[in-house]
């Protein structure tokens, strides 16, 4: 048999079960065909546990000799936390491999292909490389820039305000907005804001949807950026610290050690972080932090400035925006001064999906930065 579409499919959609649950792992998906039929399958366990490929050779059992492998990824040739999949694979008598797109991490990175060719084991690849590149776009992210791929969600009317004058912000986006963007924190798994944002809006910045009750919410992370501590001890963050993991960064140059013990007691990380040329925590620093803590995807939930300041930075590699069909009129937007002086300097988005949520508009996209 050939290449048979159908059963790549799966594979995608194996890949697909597990995102969010795979750590720093890439979430993959494998499926064992033999005769024009899957006699195993299997995706990306938690990190520690079996890679997509072991999962459908032990489901596979002795049916993997002679059979052909359609996996999504290419399979890795090192060890880790777990043996090298290529290896099992060649010892199981893989017959063929069907693969989506090569592995961007330096110790894959076209050695696991190599290694199944030498073994005489026919290897091709390039199937579904949009799709998969998609799907996959946090941890190619992280492999190719280093840094936790991070998606900016905003929720504006339809004069993209994100607030009254007052302040007021709750609610402009519907409940079914609302539900697609709690989804998008257990996906990521980590939320980041800033001092503004807790200040103005005390928000908890958990999950809440389903059975949420059941969720394990020491398993996500809230990131507050809080330059000199100004977190209020009765804030909704400070009171909830014990059970949902929460890190504060804080200027070097912040010292009211007083402050730092009282939010230390409740369970708070609090770092330290260099400060920029104009006086703001450096992002650089806080994402190299992050990303060198194994954080590989983070949700900004945040005002005006941060959004701003992210956007400067060329930070911001994809874009939830909800639109809500009302008006609000006022002087809160989403971003203020992003460096732009003429409109042909504009940032453009490339728009991936437009799609009506309850009454809500949503635009997912990419900003296509100018090149430094």
């Amino acid at each position: 048999m050939s290449f048979n579409e159908h059963f790549f499919r799966r594979a995608i959609e194996l890949a697909e079960s597990a995102r969010g649950r795979t750590g720093t792992n890439p979430f993959v998906g494998a499926v064992l065909v033999k005769n024009g039929i899957i006699v195993g399958e299997g995706q990306t366990q938690q990190c520690g546990g079996n890679h997509a490929e072991i999962e459908a050779l032990l489901a596979a059992g002795t049916d993997a000799e002679g059979a052909d492998l359609y996996v999504t990824l290419e399979p890795c040739c090192h060890h880790g936390k777990t043996p090298p999949c290529t290896r099992a694979i060649i010892e199981a008598g893989i017959r063929r491999v069907f693969a989506g797109i090569e592995d961007p991490n330096p110790n894959v990175q076209g050695y696991g292909f190599k290694q199944l060719k030498e073994a005489n084991i026919e290897v091709k690849t390039g199937f579904q490389q949009e799709g998969i590149t998609r799907q996959l776009e946090g941890y190619l992210t992280n492999q190719t820039k280093k840094r936790p791929f991070i998606v900016m969600k905003n929720a504006v009317s339809l004069d993209g305000k994100i607030a009254t004058n007052s302040g007021a912000s709750k609610w402009i986006s519907s409940p079914e907005s609302r539900m697609i963007v709690h989804k998008l924190r257990q996906n990521t798994g980590t939320v980041l804001t800033g001092i503004d944002t807790v200040l103005c809006d005390d928000p908890l910045l958990n999950i809440r949807f389903g059975d949420a009750d059941k969720l394990d919410h020491s398993a996500y992370l809230r990131v507050i950026l809080d330059r000199r501590l100004r977190i209020p001890l009765e804030s909704k963050i400070v009171a909830t610290s014990q059970d949902i993991p929460t890190i504060l960064f804080k200027s070097h140059s912040y010292k009211d050690t007083s402050k730092e013990k009282q939010l230390l007691r409740g369970k708070i990380e609090i770092l330290s972080v260099p400060e920029n040329k104009q006086g703001y925590l450096s992002l650089l620093s806080v994402v190299e932090e992050l990303y060198n803590r194994g954080i590989t995807n983070v949700l900004l939930e945040a005002g005006c400035k941060l959004n701003s300041s992210f956007l400067r930075d060329q930070l911001i590699d994809k874009v939830y925006y909800f639109m809500a069909p009302k008006f609000l009129g006022g002087q809160k937007t989403v971003i203020d001064n992003i460096g732009i002086t003429n409109p042909s300097e504009a940032l453009k988005m490339r728009i991936d999906k437009i799609e009506n949520i309850g009454p809500d508009i949503l635009i997912i996209g990419y900003p296509e930065y100018h090149i430094k």
